[in-house]
């Protein structure tokens, strides 16, 4: 099983202790961070979340069937986005990142990795461009169209970019084509693996994990990375959450650490804390206790 980090400022220091090293280099916020290239790392680029563009450009939010936007705030309290989104359909927006990808392309890189690549919910997008687009696409059935859209999307990616290729997926197993036109077994022809994210301020209980992790392990065409929340959990619950996905048989585990703070707190914790060094040595599974004695050594 692979350890990585998804860090939002580079620190070489960090960059050795980690299979898989996530750097975002165009934030949902809207936020652009300048790409030199490391073939350490892989640049992130969040495709349909992008709440500045949002804001710049009403006409091109997604809209909802009965016409909310897709906006963090009190423009939507019932949907309670975090970030706005921008339909899929828009062509500025995607030929905006198309020129982002391809400037990704000529530097180094350990590949490309695409976040918030959906529709933002079951109910979007209903705007004029997308019921014009469905109504000329020949596809009978508006679920199906919806798949298409975000299917070709990445295809079209894929096609720009001759290294590998990975994706964050919400999180959530059973119904990914039906609310977010993300359909696994097709999008399997062009990513390497998914993320998905399972966060929590605590991870005092971790049952909801198991349930969540069963079922993307099952399910999952391609392999599975978990990114686990290491900002506000104390050492002891992130240590809890990585022991229920060792159980796992998923591709790695991948901090969401943007400093690095919580993972050097990790193995200092390892190496000097008598209570969780114990706690470690009598857990029965062998996975999570050879992944703590590799961040032993993260010196």
């Amino acid at each position: 099983m692979k350890l990585g980090i998804n860090l939002h400022r580079l620190d070489e220091n960090l960059l050795d202790w980690f299979d898989l090293v996530l750097f975002p280099i165009r934030e949902v916020t809207g936020r652009a961070k300048v790409w030199h290239g490391n073939l350490k790392v892989r640049p992130v680029i969040s495709c349909f979340g992008h709440t500045e563009a949002t804001m710049k450009f009403p006409d091109w939010v997604a809209v909802s069937e009965d016409g909310l936007p897709a906006l963090p705030g009190r423009r939507n309290l019932r949907d309670g986005f975090a970030w706005g989104w921008v339909c899929p359909n828009v062509k500025e927006h995607r030929l905006n990142l198309l020129d982002t990808i391809n400037q990704v392309t000529k530097s180094e890189g350990n590949g490309l990795h695409l976040d918030s690549v959906q529709f933002p919910e079951a109910n979007y997008c209903y705007c004029q461009r997308c019921k014009t687009k469905f109504a000329q696409s020949g596809i009978n059935s508006w679920q199906d169209w919806r798949v298409f859209v975000i299917t070709n999307w990445v295809e079209t990616v894929a096609e720009r970019f001759s290294k590998p290729i990975s994706l964050t997926v919400h999180p959530e197993p059973y119904f990914l084509r039906e609310r977010f036109g993300v359909d696994l077994r097709e999008l399997a022809n062009f990513v390497e693996w998914l993320l998905v994210p399972l966060y929590c301020i605590t991870y005092d209980l971790t049952y909801w994990l198991d349930t969540l992790l069963y079922a993307f392990v099952r399910l999952s065409p391609v392999p599975v990375f978990v990114e686990l929340y290491a900002v506000e959990p104390k050492t002891k619950g992130v240590l809890k959450a990585m022991a229920t996905v060792a159980k796992y048989p998923v591709a790695g585990i991948i901090f969401y650490d943007p400093r690095g703070k919580k993972v050097r707190e990790i193995a200092d914790a390892l190496r000097n804390d008598g209570e969780v060094k114990k706690l470690v040595s009598l857990h029965p599974s062998r996975n999570f206790r050879q992944l703590t004695e590799r961040i032993v050594e993260w010196k």
